[in-house]
């Protein structure tokens, strides 16, 4: 019996639902959220969505196993296990390689739809993927297991930890990484949900099976790809709003396919309008932002959804799940009173 259907045949007992749950309340400690300003940004066109950088002190924060002080001279990066050439490098090597920068967008798999846990930064490292060809993986490797300084892991199929876009963060907004954030190094897989992206990562194992890291034992996602959403950033839920066009906002992220549409009801989901996405950059994993405008609102308590689109054409699930074990699904809904 595989760990999925465990727990949910547990979860339909009544009794086996407490280790995820609890790991769940574990991970919440000390949690730190935010939230896109999107309104701010209305003018600053098609690169909107890249100027709105979360700063560090403000990006969200969700640490299982404490926040390891870590001395850069004694640290290093190991890449062994199933490899033809195992490597291992300081911290003054692995800032010496290829610069990689990009901006990228991050979410907490336990973000609930329309959740504060996301945020967006300036990532400068190296890419993974010339390491791991310097490595020589074997023929016989199926897995990559990561590890992490305070005794954190989690396991990447070997086709996801090959994908060229996977890189290594040593910098987060033009500063070294801040300790609560992965110093000296964390990896990361664009598209992925943060818990299958180490912070104070060690080492990188290559094995011949799947495995399953700290959160995967608890019933979580071993894959944890982002879910398709959108989001309304303002006005805020329970908001008491006035005026005849009145300008909603938000935002919308994906995963590689990118986001292509933005819809929004504002009558209980019987009719759908596009709302414009006035910035959607590349790559494609950086948030969009999208506004409407709503002519003529009814008075009284009035309610609002929001749905998104992927590059391929699919469109945003209804069906309304938690955040455990996949990452929460639903549209994003608020109430506001039109006054």
């Amino acid at each position: 019996m595989d760990r999925r259907r465990f727990f949910s045949m547990a979860a339909g007992a009544g009794v086996g639902v407490l280790l995820p749950l609890t790991a769940y309340r574990y991970m919440m400690k000390g949690m730190h959220t935010g939230y896109a300003n999107v309104r701010a940004y209305l003018n600053d066109g098609p690169q909107a969505a890249l100027r709105a950088i979360t700063p560090n002190d403000d990006f969200y924060l969700m640490s299982s196993h404490g926040e390891p002080a870590v001395d850069p001279e004694k640290w290093s990066l190991t890449i062994d296990g199933l490899v033809d050439h195992p490597l291992r490098f300081s911290y003054d090597e692995i800032r010496r390689l290829s610069p990689y920068e990009t901006p990228l967008t991050l979410e907490c798999i336990s973000n609930s739809v329309g959740g504060g846990l996301i945020g967006h930064a300036l990532w400068r490292g190296t890419l993974l993927r010339p390491l791991l060809d310097r490595a020589g993986i074997k023929s016989q490797a199926r897995y990559a297991a990561l590890y992490a300084a305070e005794g954190y892991s989690t396991g990447h199929t070997l086709e996801r930890i090959l994908r060229p876009a996977n890189f290594l963060a040593w910098e987060m907004n033009g500063e070294p990484l801040p300790r609560r954030h992965g110093f000296p190094l964390r990896v990361i897989l664009p598209g992925k949900y943060g818990m299958k992206m180490p912070k104070w990562l060690t080492r990188i194992e290559f094995v011949d099976h799947e495995y399953l890291g700290f959160w995967e034992w608890q019933g979580w996602s071993n894959s944890a790809e982002r879910q398709l959403q959108a989001a309304i950033d303002d006005p805020r839920d329970r908001a008491r709003i006035a005026g005849t066009n009145f300008v909603i906002t938000g935002w919308a992220v994906a995963n590689e396919t990118g986001v292509s549409k933005v819809e929004i009801s504002t009558d209980g989901g019987h009719t759908w309008n596009e709302a414009p996405i006035f910035s959607n950059p590349m790559p494609s994993q950086v948030w969009a932002f999208w506004k409407y405008v709503w002519i003529d609102p009814p008075k009284g308590k009035q309610t609002i959804e929001v749905r998104a689109t992927d590059g391929e054409g699919k469109v945003q699930t209804s069906s309304s799940s938690g955040e455990w074990p996949d990452g929460a699904t639903g549209y994003h809904e608020i109430t506001v009173e039109v006054t």
